[in-house]
């Protein structure tokens, strides 16, 4: 009976140190991503107040040092800004699986980097431009997402709080405001992933399905004449499950990266 019980013990033992050794594994991973992109944030900076000490709404509340990012990794194409919890480098490789575990440094990780679709070239000139980050139970990445959840998924959630997003190019900083979010299923729900289409009309009408799609009414009317910028994320529904956020642009500023 004694040798029974040593053994059990032994067995529930190395479970048990089995894992805790896969939490901190975990730990680790996510920690270095962490700190990766937190040291990456350096290359930005804000945009001063002007001299009535605020900050103009209509202005790019940061400028990105690309160069700097592209000593680093040339496969860098953006920054997405929406507040301090979200504001990454964005990538583009030849596929969408490269950077699904690799951060903007290429180091293996679970957190992966915001990336942009590989079909959308040139980047950010498709009509629905589509870029991906992954759901983390942390908040971070596109974890943050959840805030444009409604009040179904999650009763803190506001998107008139968070509802423009910036997408600052070495040539352009561009805004967008939110006008659609809804939880969609990729096997069936393809439409959300268009990046062309034929026709001004088609587009305006694949708009106007977005909007009625979506989990809630905002205060933004998208425009067929301009780009749509899609966030996608996984959601913890199904593995198919994905939430995604879409806004229109309503003002593009051209500049030169030095």
């Amino acid at each position: 009976m004694k040798i029974v019980t040593r053994l059990l013990f032994v067995i529930f033992l190395g479970i048990f140190l089995f894992a805790a050794w896969k939490l901190w594994v975990m730990y680790r991973g996510y920690k270095g991503g962490d700190d990766e992109y937190e040291d990456l944030r350096k290359y930005t900076e804000e945009v001063p107040e002007d001299d009535n000490g605020e900050k103009s709404p209509d202005k790019c509340p940061v400028k990105v040092n690309f160069k700097e990012l592209r000593k680093i990794n040339p496969d860098v194409v953006g920054w997405i800004y929406i507040d301090e919890k979200v504001s990454y480098p964005i990538v583009q490789a030849e596929d969408n699986e490269y950077y699904l575990h690799r951060t903007f440094e290429k180091k293996e990780n679970f957190s992966g980097a915001i990336f942009l679709d590989y079909q959308c070239t040139p980047p950010f000139d498709t009509d629905n431009t589509i870029v991906y980050g992954h759901n983390l139970k942390s908040g971070k990445m596109f974890g943050y997402l959840k805030r444009y959840y409604d009040t179904k998924y999650n009763k803190d959630a506001n998107y008139k709080e968070h509802e423009v997003i910036w997408i600052i190019t070495p040539e352009q900083d561009r805004e967008y405001k939110v006008f659609a979010a809804r939880e969609i299923d990729v096997n069936k729900d393809t439409d959300a992933y268009m990046i062309q289409f034929e026709t001004v009309e088609e587009y305006a009408a694949w708009l106007d399905e977005c909007v009625k799609k979506s989990l809630y009414k905002t205060r933004t009317k998208p425009d067929s004449s301009v780009g749509t910028v899609t966030l996608s994320t996984c959601t913890s529904s199904t593995q198919a499950g994905r939430f995604i956020v879409q806004g229109t642009m309503i003002q593009s500023e051209e500049h030169i990266d030095k």
